[in-house]
């Protein structure tokens, strides 16, 4: 178990649409006397925000967090592990709001500047590694480097599809509101609905996640993950904007992707965008960081840093 002096899991800062909950990771070589472990401001550090994936949480990334502090003769680095507006502990947004993509970025921005960070790397996950680059667009000055690990920019839509995801999303957000939200008896039975969902996960990853997503209510337990997180964007981004966001992307990319993904067409066309990217191909499944390549995608995101170190 990590030092609680280099690990708080619970912490708070405040964005335009309420409290943004994070993990603060302390890694290196630790100031000594005088070092006060409630300012999470970078210092002489560098400052990674890593941004997990949808319906997951910031405890994505214990695992390659715990593998860094078991490490010697690391970079000092101060790691902002968040959870998105609606998952974990973070904020919902107000009734009858969608999630969107770009709220997610502009949510990170928030951050980033209330924190007052001048210097990020940015660590991305699934949708985490779909938001970064629109981070790094709104912020070229300060975003440093990218690792996204499955996933390179944000699900586009042809502009012939707009009047129909319109469609579905107020279709669905109707719906949705017909339904009363799940609970299960115990913590086990949310378990196995998350074992049994159709993003594969091991049973140690699983029980990170749901950990950090349980809140316990009269007659069981709910998902502290706002539901609405499911619906679908009333409107989405085109391919060529997403082109545009890349081809703006000057610092340099680390692209990790396991067995699924190292051969896809679409994904391929984007890290062509990217004029400084480098691919690390792994054996593994969509949570590969989670499970089985654990050091390899801690790594990817420590060689980035040393980059421009």
């Amino acid at each position: 178990m990590p030092n609680k002096t280099l690990w708080q899991e619970y912490c708070w800062q405040n964005v335009a649409q309420g409290p943004m909950s994070y993990q603060f990771w302390e890694l290196g070589e630790v100031n000594g006397a005088g070092h006060d472990p409630e300012d999470h401001t970078s210092g002489s550090a560098a400052a990674v925000i890593a941004l997990h994936g949808w319906l997951d949480n910031s405890a994505s990334f214990t695992p390659m967090l715990e593998h860094l502090l078991s490490q010697s003769d690391l970079p000092r680095v101060n790691v902002y592990a968040l959870d998105f507006a609606g998952h974990g502990h973070s904020f919902h947004r107000p009734q009858g709001c969608f999630y969107t993509i770009w709220d997610y970025a502009i949510d990170v921005v928030q951050f980033i500047q209330a924190k007052e960070l001048h210097e990020v790397w940015l660590l991305g996950h699934s949708m985490g590694a779909c938001v970064a680059p629109l981070i790094a667009a709104m912020l070229p000055a300060k975003v440093q480097g990218i690792c996204a690990i499955e996933g390179l920019g944000p699900v586009t839509t042809v502009a012939s599809e707009t009047p129909r995801q319109l469609q579905k999303a107020i279709v669905r957000q109707g719906q949705q509101q017909q339904r009363a939200s799940k609970v299960f008896a115990t913590a086990e039975d949310a378990l196995l609905a998350r074992l049994g969902s159709k993003m594969t996960l091991q049973e140690p990853a699983a029980r990170l996640l749901v950990g950090r997503n349980l809140l316990a209510k009269e007659g069981g337990f709910v998902w502290r993950s706002d539901r609405r997180v499911t619906l679908p964007s009333p409107v989405r981004y085109s391919e060529d904007q997403i082109w545009a966001v890349l081809d703006g992307l000057s610092m340099p990319v680390t692209l990790v992707v396991g067995d699924a993904l190292q051969q896809d067409v679409g994904l391929s066309k984007r890290a062509k965008r990217i004029p400084h990217i480098q691919w690390r191909r792994l054996s593994g499944g969509h949570h590969l960081h989670m499970e089985n390549q654990v050091s390899a995608c801690a790594d990817a995101i420590i060689e980035l840093l040393t980059i421009n170190s």
